[in-house]
């Protein structure tokens, strides 16, 4: 057990929202792909996948609602849902469970390379 105070969001929820953010961000303004953001996070930072692949494996409509608790409680505009995660739940892209998300998964839950999110090579 790890000794934190009490607040909304846990610690790795509140962490790994703006993370998610950031990735949408840096993805939408074009400066990675959204493998590389993965590859990068996963290389350089040792984390076991990326952002984009854990938010498909959490689902999607699970991370928009923590998103909007913790954005209601706080009212800051880092744990809004980036427009980019509400297209994909509009569209029932709700992660891996789902067979896509920010990726499309084959039959065994990989993730099929050639394929695009929202007009972006994935």
């Amino acid at each position: 057990m790890i000794p934190v105070e009490e607040s909304a969001g846990i610690v790795s929820v509140r962490l790994y929202v703006t993370l998610l953010n950031e990735a949408c961000a840096t993805l939408m303004e074009g400066v990675a792909t959204m493998p590389n953001i993965d590859k990068t996070m996963e290389i350089g930072l040792g984390m076991r996948v990326g952002p984009f692949k854990a938010a498909d494996i959490i689902g999607l409509d699970k991370v928009v609602r923590w998103m909007e608790n913790l954005h209601e409680e706080f009212g800051n505009q880092k744990f809004a849902p980036s427009p980019l995660i509400r297209r994909l739940v509009r569209a029932k892209r709700l992660g891996s469970h789902v067979g896509v998300g920010f990726y499309r998964y084959d039959q065994e839950g990989n993730i099929l390379e050639d394929e695009t999110i929202l007009g972006k090579k994935a």
